[in-house]
């Protein structure tokens, strides 16, 4: 139960932040001004099967999930190592490797699920988008679990916290456009759009949208576990390497 302590410890710091009102609001603003700036501008004009507002709503609760999960996760790490220097603390542990990557990685898809749900919500409730089928809540699980472990790498292996930044600018700034969230993968030039289709936000989206395990989804699923198993095991061997 050594995870259980790691993912303990990370809850009570994620808690303490959730507690003022301006960590949430910050943490899913960005999301809602896409929501309803695409939302209302060009809503009635994207012509989507199932309509573009669902699509849309689905869309950035899944870049609620890859912000919250492996932003948050990747600035907790690099700056409990860098500066604040908790993360010694849990080095010393006599925690094993694994449990103490998947402690850290919990912490990350919790915060991914409760803010992504949220924005869901908001969505639903002003744009009557929907519900999500058992499909889509095990891919918003399994994406929380893959940007979460990814933070966990970036976050070991950062030098300086504010590095967190190029890898949003090389990385997730491509995936938050270019993965399917505002608009069909179809509609992107056929070589763009298979190398987003098998990014983690590209299978991410593909799991929030199927309607059963016909077609892509069972691929997309796939491919999501395998990234989140390569994310996994390379953080479990960057932290069994860690020095500090």
């Amino acid at each position: 139960m050594g995870w259980y302590a790691v993912y303990q410890r990370e809850m009570l710091l994620l808690w303490k932040k959730i507690g003022r009102w301006g960590y949430v609001f910050s943490s899913v603003i960005f999301p809602f001004i896409y929501l309803f700036s695409f939302g209302l501008g060009i809503g009635s004009r994207m012509d989507v099967v199932g309509g573009y507002l669902p699509f849309l709503a689905k869309g950035i609760m899944g870049v609620t999930v890859m912000l919250n999960a492996f932003q948050q996760t990747a600035s907790s790490v690099s700056i409990g190592r860098l500066y604040l220097r908790t993360f010694h603390s849990v080095v010393l542990s006599p925690v094993k490797a694994w449990q103490v990557i998947f402690g850290l990685v919990l912490c990350g898809v919790t915060r991914g699920v409760l803010l992504g749900g949220l924005v869901f919500l908001v969505a639903w409730l002003a744009f009557d988008a929907g519900g999500i089928n058992a499909l889509a809540a095990s891919g918003l699980i399994g994406g929380s679990f893959c940007f979460a472990s990814m933070g966990v790498v970036t976050g070991l292996l950062v030098k300086n916290p504010d590095d967190v930044s190029m890898i949003n600018n090389f990385f997730i700034t491509p995936m938050t456009f270019f993965g399917g969230s505002f608009f069909p993968l179809q509609n992107l030039p056929p070589w763009l759009g298979t190398i987003a289709a098998v990014s983690p936000m590209g299978t991410l989206n593909t799991l929030l949208r199927a309607g059963s395990w016909q077609g892509e989804a069972a691929g997309a699923l796939a491919m999501l576990l395998v990234l989140t198993a390569v994310f996994f095991v390379w953080s479990t061997w960057l932290y069994r390497r860690y020095s500090e």
